[in-house]
């Protein structure tokens, strides 16, 4: 067990080096390797109380969460913390932040490029996390065999015998020096975040106003909502089957989309952008940490399909008003060539 803690001090330890460079390659990295540990841990954890229970008839007995447990013992990370949640390992909120924070390992991993922007500080508060999390793990017993080596970044904290290097101790304060080496703000998350996600809807804005006003027929903000929901939605499986069993009376694709943006239950019907810098101003406004991650996280969530759709229609209407300029270009400089 005493490899199993020098081991996670010395992935703590490369998840620093790479998390002070402050820049938003090394903060994936670090990030990754942060969620890592956490899992490893939790999944220690419901090993650990697996053992116990294997170890005393008494406790078998008495314990009301075996179905739990079991979850725990297998592959989904939500499992593992919804276990360590029943043993009152930390707080609600601590737990919800464990949880988007990896699930941003994979968004991180595949398209981080959405994230870049807040990387740096979300890795750090991970960070920050962990260690809160792993200091406070006391194993049941220390073991160490005569064949193990101490990792070369842990010798920097274990200071033992080579016989038995180390100890609970040394390794608990590990974790409290190496959360502190972060620098973690915790003012820092909501301002970041509340920064981004101005970003985010101010450009989601420009969406709006490009395809209102710049296609080949002007509409109001409103409608452009609709329009961008109703057009991709008209020509897929889940329009074509509403379609069918709503009672469409009939007529051409453009006679078909507009009755998709009357009668379907679109999530947006008016223009967001009030209610988002709303949003903005009380993600900015908030003082807790893990408060402000899972506000942020929310609306990146639930905002994810509209702003797609938004963007794809702008970048339509952006395509025809190159095509108009180009065209008008071509009438300029050959004004004999046939309409």
């Amino acid at each position: 067990m005493l490899g199993f803690l020098a081991n996670v001090i010395e992935q703590l330890d490369v998840a620093l080096e790479h998390l002070t460079k402050c820049d938003a390659n090394n903060a994936r990295f670090g990030l990754m390797l942060t969620d890592n540990i956490v899992e490893l841990m939790l999944h220690q954890i419901a090993k650990d109380k697996k053992n116990e229970l294997k170890m005393f008839s008494y406790m078998r007995e008495e314990f009301k969460h075996t179905a739990a447990l079991e979850k725990a013992l297998g592959r989904p990370f939500e499992s593992k913390v919804k276990f360590a949640k029943v043993l009152g390992t930390f707080l609600d909120e601590i737990a919800e932040s464990i949880s988007i924070l990896h699930s941003l390992r994979n968004e991180v991993y595949h398209v981080g490029v959405q994230h870049e922007a807040v990387l740096p500080t979300l890795a750090i508060f991970y960070f920050k996390i962990a260690c809160d999390f792993l200091r406070n793990y006391s194993p049941q017993g220390l073991g160490w065999g005569s064949n193990q080596r101490l990792p070369e970044r842990a010798k920097k904290f274990f200071s033992g015998h080579s016989s038995f290097p180390g100890t609970t101790e040394q390794y608990q304060l590990a974790c409290v020096s190496l959360g502190e080496a972060a620098g973690h703000v915790p003012s820092s998350i909501a301002a970041v975040l509340s920064q981004h996600m101005a970003t985010v809807v101010e450009q989601q804005d420009v969406y709006i106003d490009l395809t209102a006003t710049g296609g080949p027929f002007q509409t109001s903000r409103d409608q452009s909502i609709i329009d961008s929901q109703a057009w991709p939605l008209a020509f897929s499986e889940e329009g074509r089957k509403f379609t069918r069993e709503s009672g469409w009376p009939g007529g051409s694709v453009l006679d078909h989309v507009v009755w998709i943006g009357q009668n379907y239950p679109l999530k947006f019907r008016q223009d967001p952008i009030p209610a988002w810098r709303k949003q903005v101003e009380s993600l900015r406004r908030e003082k807790n940490p893990h408060r402000a991650l899972k506000k942020y996280h929310t609306f990146m969530d639930q905002t994810a399909e509209i702003r797609e759709k938004l963007e794809d229609a702008a970048r339509q209407v952006d395509a025809y008003i190159e095509e108009q300029i180009e065209h008008h270009l071509l009438r300029k400089h050959f004004p004999n060539l046939p309409r």
